[in-house]
């Protein structure tokens, strides 16, 4: 093995050097290929570089059962229609805190208001006008096991306490105010302020947190925003009388980050019914892009992925000689028709691992780091989104895998557990744009 390990890098080495001069295309079934007479001071073998693509990619969809959503730094609120993925649905649910429990003996509660400050992150339509309810939580923000999931909940009162309607500005202004009626943190105030409350226990048997939900009618856009402190809050506006008249001040309750269990989380969910994804109601369910339409597809968490595999790629061996891979790169399209300014695509993606009941493993990794899916500039140049993969460490380990495992590769976007993003790609059998594995492969020690 070692021996071989440093033959392969003398190998490279040399074939660094002359790739720039020489590269020679082919597909298996041709033995036409020039071969290259290299010197005593590297092997006597004879080698070949041919490049391969008629290897099979196949790619399918599959969705989790669930995704940790209690782990992020955004609020997700919002709600849009999808033509190809139904209706997606963002709801948060949050317990909130102070940063002491000091309110003058003289205060007087004037108004309320809850303040959501934009981080940033939109998807769809801005321009239509988005609804966001306010609901009381009927128990504690206390997952059942140690974090919570886009498919979490809890029960709120079924009647929200304040409903804002508005279009979102998530770079024109930099927050959103809704009015709380002043009878809803009256008691909680007054509390506060006679030392009756000074903990969050005590809180919590007061306030016990709000629902943040998206009208059942909304079709426009998932909005982000900020759990900072210094940004999002709960404000109790009060005056206290002083010798000038009367002094006007503020009281935060802000997002709760300081326990040792989460305090909120994102419910993101997507209706499918009517859709080409009804089937997917089990995780080890993999739906075939021949059976999609010739596509496969992502969407960020509600928890669909892109599943890949190269079901044929240990025919390599049957290739004549001893061969190395020395680079391999995955192509895959998604139709120019399934995304826009609104519906936006990432410049790239993550690319990890996942085993046979679709369990998400480690990030793919090579010499350089870690890998993604990038878009190929070379592409770009004629117009065409294209997104590469360098997968050659990936197959080098399939290739040696004993006992052979049903394991592959999945695309998502970056910051999957909250946001909303989707993807479509061409499949293995797209009349557009079949999704391509190109493998330049070095052939020597062949017997001649």
């Amino acid at each position: 093995m070692l021996e071989k390990l440093i033959v392969t890098m003398k190998l490279l080495v040399f074939i660094f050097c002359i790739l720039a001069l020489f590269v020679s295309c082919s597909n298996e079934d041709e033995v036409d290929f020039p071969t290259l007479e290299v010197g005593q001071d590297f092997t006597n073998s004879n080698v070949r570089i041919v490049s391969i693509d008629t290897f099979t990619v196949e790619l399918s969809t599959y969705k989790f059962d669930s995704i940790i959503t209690s782990s992020t730094n955004r609020i997700l609120i919002g709600q849009y229609n999808d033509q190809i993925f139904g209706t997606t649905r963002a709801e948060n649910y949050l317990e909130l805190t102070p940063l002491d429990y000091t309110i003058s003996d003289e205060a007087e509660l004037d108004s309320i208001a809850l303040v959501l400050n934009y981080d940033g992150y939109f998807y769809n339509d801005t321009t239509k006008v988005s609804s966001i309810n306010v609901h009381l939580l009927k128990d504690e923000v206390r997952p059942d096991e140690s974090v919570f999931y886009n498919t979490s909940t809890i029960p709120y009162e079924d009647l929200p306490v304040a409903t804002v309607n508005y279009s979102p500005e998530p770079f024109d202004e930099d927050s959103l105010h809704i009015s709380i009626p002043k009878i809803i943190g009256q008691s909680l105030f007054e509390k506060i302020r006679e030392g009756e409350i000074n903990d969050e226990e005590e809180l919590r048997n007061e306030l016990k947190g709000f629902a943040l939900l998206p009208g059942q009618d909304d079709d426009a856009s998932v909005i982000g925003f900020t759990i900072d402190n210094t940004k999002t809050y709960l404000r109790f506006f009060y005056r206290v009388p002083d010798e000038f008249g009367e002094d006007e001040q503020t009281f935060d309750l802000t997002v709760n980050t300081s326990e040792s269990f989460p305090t909120y989380f994102n419910r993101i969910q997507s209706n499918t019914e009517g859709t080409l994804f009804e089937a997917l109601t089990d995780q080890e369910i993999n739906l075939s892009s021949v059976d999609t339409e010739n596509r496969s597809y992502i969407q960020a968490g509600v928890g669909m992925l892109t599943r890949i595999q190269f079901p044929t790629i240990k025919k390599i061996f049957e290739i004549p000689g001893t061969g190395t891979i020395l680079d391999a790169t995955l192509r895959v399209k998604p139709p120019p028709q399934t995304f826009d300014d609104l519906l936006a695509i990432r410049d790239s993606l993550s690319v990890n691992v996942v085993n046979q009941n679709n369990d998400l493993g480690s990030q793919l990794f090579n010499g350089l780091g870690n890998v993604f899916a990038v878009i190929s500039e070379n592409d770009k140049e004629f117009n065409e989104i294209v997104y590469e993969i360098s997968v050659g460490v990936y197959l080098e380990e399939e290739l040696s895998e004993a006992p052979e495992i049903d394991n592959g590769l999945v695309i998502f976007p970056q910051n999957y557990n909250n946001t909303v993003d989707r993807i479509v790609l061409e499949g293995e059998n797209s009349s557009d744009f079949e999704a391509q594995l190109i493998i330049t492969y070095a052939i020597y020690d062949e017997n001649e």
